[in-house]
């Protein structure tokens, strides 16, 4: 953008009212928190992680998808450490260059995206608590809802004249429904705001309140035509684990049934029969009722006995260990759990490995399966990039910089210290060999070299001297004869 681009911008936005401005991009946070409270009473946030530990597990068929994810993140180990693996692989560096049309670099557009990194980096002046808005966890968390939600989302919030960007929020997509627009088809956010509290200016449909905003940012994963809400990648293990759960359970009753030794008591009926009271030997209703008197009286004392007690009884009680009926199992349990694992790790899109499950692999399978994996760190990491390219270009466009943004991520790499310098030799070596053999020049290889060093790609001037020295004393060298021996 050149001067007279930004003088236009600024004396358009001083003059614009802020009744339009308000129309067009916004005052202010526009969209809701999910756990805000309309009604400014009983504010206080659960703890999700305690209040996930209290739900029943054999009832999870009455929640939704998007609070089965939620729940199961934090109550199902292999769930939680598949998500734990994914944010920790995907934990790299991410940086924003501004580029210009032509491809070049943009001094100016570098220096407002640095300037936007700054500020969320930056603590707020404030007397009062605020909570932490660094980059690093707003793309955590973006990253965390691309595997729980299937998509990204966020706002680019404005300050009341809409010339500079205060904050860049991430919102929940799960609260996030769009609809058609009529006439044009155009999609149409809206949110659903539990407890709705409708202000001036405001478009609401029920409990849906309509975020038709620029600087409302929305990016979904993998989706399907005509579908704008994307995919989540971990969706189909929930039929893994319903199934993994109820094996559980299966294995639970059978161990508690069969796992132990139990005991197997005899009464003899006989010298019961003998020794009942004369009053009930010649009358059958009253011999049975003292009799069923009798068994809940010896069942109420064994079943009160300690592990370790001793059992005093008289010889009319006979105790051994119950004996099974069954040589063997009936199903060959560690199959049956070597099955869910394979299933839990596909519907995870991860690895056996990385969930602490070996079964023999290769070496060379291994390492094929991770690289696929980083395959698929890299596709979701695809989106929350396309969200923060949106997100800095809109917050440089407010500021009057009008540039190409570019985000990326550094690469994964999860080489040894001592397996990346031999690599890094190896290449160096590559570089000395192409310019020994005359495909490149000695200025090209330094540069490369440089450059894969780490150090500037720039050729200091002291070098260069002795670069084309170096170059010119080869060049005038005969070449070597091999001797015959």
């Amino acid at each position: 953008m050149r001067w007279y681009h930004k003088a236009i911008y600024s004396f358009a936005n001083s003059v614009l009212p802020a009744a339009v401005k308000r129309q067009m991009m916004g005052i202010g946070r526009m969209t809701s928190p999910r756990s805000s409270n309309g009604w400014d009473i009983f504010n206080w946030l659960p703890k999700k992680y305690q209040s996930t530990h209290n739900i029943d597990l054999t009832k999870l068929q009455n929640h939704t998808a998007e609070e089965l994810l939620e729940i199961l993140i934090s109550v199902h180990p292999d769930i939680s450490h598949a998500l734990y693996n994914f944010l920790r692989m995907g934990d790299t560096a991410l940086s924003f260059t501004a580029k210009k049309q032509s491809g070049s670099d943009d001094k100016s557009g570098q220096k407002a995206l640095d300037s936007i990194k700054n500020m969320l980096d930056s603590p707020l002046p404030s007397p009062g608590y605020l909570h932490g808005r660094s980059l690093d966890k707003l793309d955590t968390i973006q990253r965390m809802m691309i595997m729980v939600r299937g998509a990204c989302a966020g706002e680019v919030v404005l300050n009341d004249r809409c010339n500079d960007v205060i904050d860049i929020i991430p919102v929940d997509p799960a609260t996030i429904w769009f609809r058609r627009e009529n006439g044009t088809d155009r999609l149409v956010p809206w949110q659903y705001v539990k407890n709705p509290r409708p202000r001036s200016g405001e478009e609401w449909f029920g409990q849906y309140k309509k975020i038709d905003t620029p600087t409302f940012i929305y990016e979904e994963f993998d989706p399907m035509v005509d579908d704008p809400y994307g995919r989540t990648p971990i969706l189909p293990v929930l039929q893994a684990v319903f199934f993994h759960l109820q094996v559980l359970q299966d294995l639970k009753a059978v161990v508690h049934n069969q796992g132990y030794p139990r005991l197997d008591i005899s009464v003899v009926e006989e010298i019961l029969l003998k020794n009942m009271p004369n009053q009930y030997k010649n009358n059958p209703e009253g011999q049975q009722r003292w009799l069923t008197e009798r068994m809940t009286e010896l069942m109420g004392h064994f079943n009160s006995l300690n592990p370790d007690d001793a059992m005093i009884h008289w010889d009319s009680v006979k105790v051994e260990y119950l004996k099974g009926g069954n040589s063997g199992p009936m199903i060959d349990i560690k199959k049956l759990i070597d099955i869910i694992d394979t299933q839990m790790a596909t519907g995870l899109k991860t690895l056996l490995t990385l969930l602490s499950r070996h079964q023999g692999s290769t070496e060379t399978y291994s390492s094929v399966d991770t690289q696929i994996y980083i395959k698929s760190v890299e596709s979701a990491r695809n989106v929350t990039k396309r969200f923060w390219k949106r997100a800095f270009s809109m917050a440089a466009r407010v500021r009057g910089v009008q540039t190409l943004v570019e985000a990326d991520y550094a690469p994964i790499d999860l080489r040894s210290e001592m397996e990346r310098e031999r690599d890094l030799r190896a290449k160096l070596n590559n570089y000395v060999l192409a310019e020994k053999e005359r495909y490149i020049t000695s200025k090209e290889a330094a540069t490369e070299a440089r450059w894969i060093m780490g150090l500037d790609p720039n050729i200091p001037l002291e070098l260069v001297a002795e670069l084309e020295n170096k170059r010119s004393v080869a060049q005038t060298q005969p070449p070597v004869t091999p001797q015959n021996e």
